[in-house]
């Protein structure tokens, strides 16, 4: 063979390689999503004494009664998750964006979660792909048009009873959610966990784009995305 045949071989051999690294890539992104929103494993042991943040009740015990805010020590985010066809693959691609620009309270009373109020920087959205994070900013979710998105009670929630410290407890209720300009009422199914200093509530929220006038944005590789989306919630609070 001449010098100049293998060198179209070797040519060949390299493109094929690294086209297979790419596929092999792309079919991988889905595994690489982080896991969903989810309270963080509970503590082997809890000491149940109250600290110097923990609120006490008439009789001395301690209680989460009171205001709390969001922390801003970067654990909580609020996000997205959604199913995405890209290119040359036969399954979905699951794509996360998430951001930890943050903030809001809550207000619990005994067994009742009174109030609810969240902010989340929706130009700070990240996810493992920068073309999906400058895509969203003029199309779809438009973040830079409406940079905001609120979630606040529509009305209380009520425990199935009051929190008891390091004890896992779910919500479930009504909320009312803004995103895109356009606010709808969302189902409310979360789970929360008093520690004594803290608060942490997550959970995941679905809903359709479309109710939020929303159009599925198409960027790159993406040749449609999926309605259905998740909102997901960890949220970590602290005493106000």
């Amino acid at each position: 063979m001449s010098r100049r045949g293998k060198l179209v071989v070797v040519g060949v051999v390299v493109l094929l390689a690294a086209l297979g690294g790419g596929y092999l890539l792309l079919t991988n992104r889905t595994s690489d999503s982080p896991p969903p929103a989810a309270l963080d494993p509970a503590p082997s042991t809890t000491t149940g004494e109250a600290t110097g943040s923990t609120q006490a009740q008439g009789d001395g015990t301690a209680s989460p009664d009171g205001t709390w805010k969001v922390s801003q020590d970067g654990s909580s985010f609020v996000g997205y998750r959604v199913k995405e066809q890209l290119a040359f693959l036969n399954s979905p691609n699951e794509a996360v964006g998430r951001t930890t620009a943050v903030t809001g309270t809550m207000e619990v009373a005994g067994d009742t979660v009174e109030k609810v109020r969240i902010e989340a920087d929706l130009t700070q959205l990240r996810s493992d792909e920068d073309r999906r994070d400058n895509a969203i900013r003029q199309r779809g979710l438009e973040s830079e048009r409406f940079p905001t998105a609120t979630l606040e009670l529509a009305e209380p929630i009520k425990l199935a009873a009051t929190p008891t410290e390091g004890e896992d407890v779910r919500g479930q209720g009504t909320g009312r959610l803004t995103v895109h300009g356009v606010t709808r009422e969302v189902d409310l199914d979360l789970q929360g966990r008093w520690t004594g200093e803290t608060i942490q509530v997550a959970g995941q929220l679905p809903v359709q784009m479309r109710d939020f006038q929303i159009e599925p944005p198409r960027f790159g590789p993406v040749v449609s995305t999926e309605d259905s989306a998740t909102i997901e919630l960890n949220l970590v609070f602290e005493r106000a």
